[in-house]
C-alpha cells in the first residue's frame, strides 16, 4: 500500500532533480545555439571575403593601364583581401588573416592552430570549413588584449583556381616573363608553381566569445535563480496544500475512527479547506443519512412484525431474557383453513385487525403485546399479576379477541386457544401448554396441567424402534377394505397400511404414522405399500385405492417411482388424498394428477366435507369423485346438518359428474339412508372389515 506523504516526498525529489536536468539541458542548449551563431558570423564573413577575392581575380587581368610597364593590378586580389581584413580587425575586434604554409612574408607566418587548420585540409579535400573554440589566447601571436580569453578560430581553405595560375603558376608558361620578373623584383619568386585544385592556404578568423559567453551565463544565472525560486515557492505551496490535504484525511479517519467504528452514525461537521473535500463530506454527510434510515429500517424489520407492525419473536428473546414475566401464548385456532377458504388477502386484513384489539387489549389490561408468527402472539403480563387474575385476565382478553370480524362483506368468527406459563415463565412451557390445549380441546391451559413431555418422548420413541424395525423386516403390509355399490358388489378396494408387531398383533397406523412422518420413514412405507399393491392387483379383476399424502407428491423419487409403477402394470388404480390448506394451495398436486389421469388412473378426493372445504377447489382439482368425511357418515341419522352437508355434496358432484363414495358405514340403517340420498360408493365395518387376504 502507497504512503501519500512517501509519494509527496518522491514527487518533490522527482520535480527538483527534473529541474537540475532541465537547467542542464538549457545551458548546453543554449551554449550550442551561441556556438552555431558564432560560427554562421565568422562562415558570413569568410564568404564575403572569399567571394571578394574571386571577383578580384576575374576582373583583374581585365583592367588596362597605359603605363608600357605590365600592371601589378593583376595581383590585387590577395593584396586587396589583407586590406579588407584589416579594416574588419581593427572596426570589428576580429582578427582575421590570409595564411600559408609557404610564406613570403615573416608576419604572415602561420601559428600553430592555422597550420593545423592548413594541413586539415590537405588531408579532407572535400572539407569546406574547420573551426575550434580556444581556452587560451594569441596575445604572444598578435598583441591583441581581447584575445586573451575564450575564443572560436575559424578557418576556409583558399584552393588554387586557374585564374591565379597568370600570377602564381609555372613561370613562362602560366606567368608571362614581363609579369614573372615584375613579381620576382616586388616579391621574390616563391609565389610561382601553384597548381589548380590545390590548398595554397587559409582564410582565419578569430572570434572573441568571452563576453557572449559572460552575457549568456548572467542570463542563465538569472533565469536560474527564477526557476529555483519559483520552485521553491511552488515547493513550499505545495507542502502547505498537502499539510491541508493530510490534516482534512486525518480529520477524516478520525470521524470514522470515533463514531462510525462505534456505530455512531451522526452528520460530520468538520470544516473543509477544499471545495473537493466539502463535496466529499456532503457525500459522507448523505451516506450517513442513507445509513440511519437504513439501520431504522433494518431495525424496524428485525425487532417488528412486518404484517401488524407488533414486536416480533426476536424483540421477545431479547425482552423475555432479561426479565422474565407470567406469559401466555394465543394462537388462531385453525387459521390455515380461514386463510384457505377465504383467501390470503382476507387472512392478512384478519391478522392486521386482531393485532388492533391487542393493542387496546394492551392498553387497558396493561401487558406487552409480541407477534411471533402469522397466527401466534404472546402477552407479557405484570409480575404481580396472581394467577386467578391472570386466568380471569386471559378469559375476558379471548372473549374480546372472538368477537366477529367483518372485513369487506364478510363475517368472520375466530376462536383463540392460549397456553401459559406462570410459575416458570419459560416460553417453551407456554408452547407445550398451547399445543395440549389443543389436544385437550381447551381455551387455556397452563403449564402445570401439561402432561410430562418426557412420557411422550418415550411413547414415541418406541414406535420409532418398532417402525424401523417393521421396514427392515418387511412387516409392512397393506390391509385392503371392500368398496362396494348399491346392491353389495364389490367394486374395488382401499388398501390400508398396517404394521405387523413382533407378536404378530397387527397396529393400525394410528399409532405410527405421524411418527413416521416426523422421523422420514413414510416414504420408504410409501414405497413398500405401493409396491405390494401393484403386485397383489396385477391380475385381479377389481380397482384399488391407494392413499397418498402431499409429501409424496412432493418428492420427486416417490413421483417417478409412482408413474413407472403405473406405466408397467394394467392394475386399476385410484389415488385417493385428504383434503387440505396445503393440497388446494399446491401447483405440483394439480399438475402432478393431471398426468396420473391421463395414464387412466382415477383421483379421489378423500375426506371430504369436514374444515373449511369449498367446491371451487374441487373445480379447479377436476377428481374423479369424492370420499365423504366420516364423521359425517357416523352422525348422519342423528344430525340433521350433517345430512345436509351430505346432500349439498352429492347434489354438486352429480352436476359435475363426480362419483361419490362414503366410507364409516358401520350398519344397515346409515348403508339405507346413503342409498336414498343418493350415494355411488360405500365402504365400512357393515361391508367388510380391512382384510388382509382379498381371496
Amino acid at each position: 500500500m502507497k504512503s501519500l506523504k512517501r509519494q509527496i516526498q518522491l514527487t518533490v525529489l522527482f520535480s527538483a532533480v527534473g529541474l537540475i536536468l532541465v537547467l542542464v539541458i538549457l545551458n548546453v542548449n543554449i551554449n550550442d545555439f551561441l556556438l552555431k551563431q558564432e560560427i554562421a558570423k565568422a562562415r558570413l564573413v569568410t564568404d564575403t571575403i572569399i567571394s571578394f577575392r574571386n571577383y578580384l581575380a576575374k576582373v583583374a587581368p581585365l583592367v588596362k593601364i597605359k603605363d608600357p610597364k605590365i600592371s601589378p593590378f593583376v595581383c590585387t586580389p590577395a593584396y586587396v583581401t589583407n586590406q579588407a581584413t584589416s579594416i574588419l580587425r581593427n572596426k570589428e575586434q576580429f582578427y582575421i588573416r590570409q595564411v600559408s604554409d609557404e610564406y613570403r612574408n615573416p608576419n604572415d607566418k602561420p601559428n600553430y592552430s592555422e597550420l593545423k587548420a592548413i594541413e586539415y585540409f590537405k588531408t579532407h579535400p572535400n572539407a569546406r570549413e574547420y573551426w575550434e573554440v580556444h581556452k587560451m589566447h594569441y596575445s604572444n601571436v598578435l598583441n591583441i588584449p581581447s584575445l586573451k580569453s575564450t575564443h572560436i578560430f575559424y578557418a576556409r581553405p583558399l584552393i588554387t583556381k586557374k585564374s591565379c595560375l597568370k600570377c602564381h603558376g609555372e613561370p613562362y608558361k602560366d606567368v608571362p616573363a614581363g609579369l614573372y620578373k615584375e613579381l620576382v623584383k616586388k616579391y621574390s619568386n616563391r609565389a610561382f608553381g601553384y597548381k589548380e585544385g590545390e590548398v595554397r592556404g587559409i582564410i582565419s578568423l578569430v572570434i572573441p566569445y568571452n563576453n557572449v559567453l559572460n552575457e549568456v551565463r548572467t542570463l542563465f544565472i538569472k533565469i536560474t535563480l527564477i526557476l529555483i525560486v519559483g520552485f521553491i515557492i511552488g515547493t513550499l505551496i505545495f507542502f502547505r496544500i498537502t499539510k491541508l490535504i493530510e490534516q482534512s484525511i486525518d480529520e477524516i479517519l478520525k470521524y470514522f475512527k470515533f463514531n462510525i467504528s462505534k456505530g455512531i452514525y451522526k452528520p460530520y461537521g468538520g470544516k473543509m479547506p477544499f471545495a473537493e473535500f466539502e463535496k466529499l463530506k456532503k457525500e459522507i454527510n448523505n451516506t450517513v443519512k442513507t445509513i440511519k434510515q437504513y439501520q431504522k429500517e433494518l431495525y424496524k424489520k428485525l425487532y417488528y412484525h412486518p404484517l401488524s407492525s407488533l414486536p416480533n419473536r426476536v424483540k421477545f428473546f431479547e425482552v423475555i431474557s432479561k426479565n422474565k414475566k407470567p406469559l401466555a401464548i394465543i394462537n388462531i385456532d385453525k387459521f390455515r383453513e380461514i386463510n384457505a377458504y377465504f383467501g390470503p388477502k382476507i387472512g392478512d386484513r384478519l391478522i392486521i385487525e386482531v393485532a388492533k384489539r391487542l393493542r387496546e387489549i394492551a392498553k387497558n389490561f396493561k401487558i406487552k403485546i409480541f407477534h411471533l408468527d402469522i397466527d401466534e402472539f404472546v402477552l407479557l403480563f405484570n409480575s404481580f399479576v396472581t394467577k386467578p387474575e391472570l386466568l380471569e385476565n386471559l378469559e375476558k382478553i379471548l372473549k374480546i379477541l372472538e368477537e366477529p370480524y367483518i372485513i369487506d362483506t364478510n363475517e368472520i368468527i375466530i376462536k383463540f386457544r392460549a397456553g401459559v406459563s406462570y410459575y416458570k415463565r419459560e416460553y417453551l412451557r407456554a408452547e407445550i401448554a398451547l399445543e395440549s390445549a389443543k389436544d385437550l380441546k381447551k381455551d387455556i391451559v397452563f403449564g402445570t396441567e401439561i402432561i410430562a413431555p418426557q412420557k411422550t418422548y418415550e411413547n414415541n420413541l418406541k414406535w420409532f424402534k418398532k417402525l424401523k424395525k417393521a421396514i427392515e423386516n418387511d412387516k409392512i403390509v397393506p390391509f385392503y377394505q371392500p368398496i362396494v355399490d348399491k346392491n353389495k358388489n364389490i367394486v374395488k378396494y382401499e388398501a390400508l397400511v398396517r404394521l405387523i408387531d413382533e407378536d404378530g398383533t397387527v397396529v393400525s397406523p394410528y399409532y405410527f404414522l405421524d411418527i413416521a412422518k416426523r422421523t422420514r420413514l413414510y416414504l420408504k412405507i410409501t414405497r413398500s405399500v405401493v409396491n405390494k399393491v401393484f403386485e397383489d392387483f396385477k391380475d385381479k379383476p377389481f380397482g384399488v385405492s391407494i392413499n397418498l399424502d402431499l409429501n409424496d407428491i412432493e418428492d420427486e423419487e416417490m413421483k417417478e417411482f409412482i408413474l413407472n409403477k403405473i406405466n408397467n402394470s394394467d392394475a386399476k388404480i385410484t389415488f385417493e388424498i385428504v383434503e387440505s390448506e396445503d393440497v388446494r394451495e399446491s401447483k405440483v398436486v394439480k399438475n402432478y394428477f393431471s398426468i396420473l389421469q391421463k395414464l387412466g388412473a382415477q383421483l379421489y378426493i378423500d375426506d371430504f366435507g369436514s374444515g373449511y372445504a369449498n367446491f371451487d377447489y374441487l373445480i379447479k382439482l377436476n377428481p374423479d369423485g369424492v370420499k365423504i368425511d366420516g364423521s359425517l357418515v357416523k352422525n348422519i341419522l342423528t344430525d340433521k346438518n350433517n345430512e345436509i352437508i351430505i346432500k349439498t355434496i352429492i347434489s354438486f358432484a352429480k352436476e359435475v359428474g363426480m362419483s361419490v363414495v362414503a366410507e364409516y358405514v358401520e350398519n344397515e340403517e346409515i348403508f339405507e339412508k346413503l342409498k336414498i340420498l343418493g350415494v355411488d360408493l360405500f365402504q365400512g365395518y357393515y361391508i367388510s372389515p380391512p382384510l388382509r387376504n382379498i381371496d
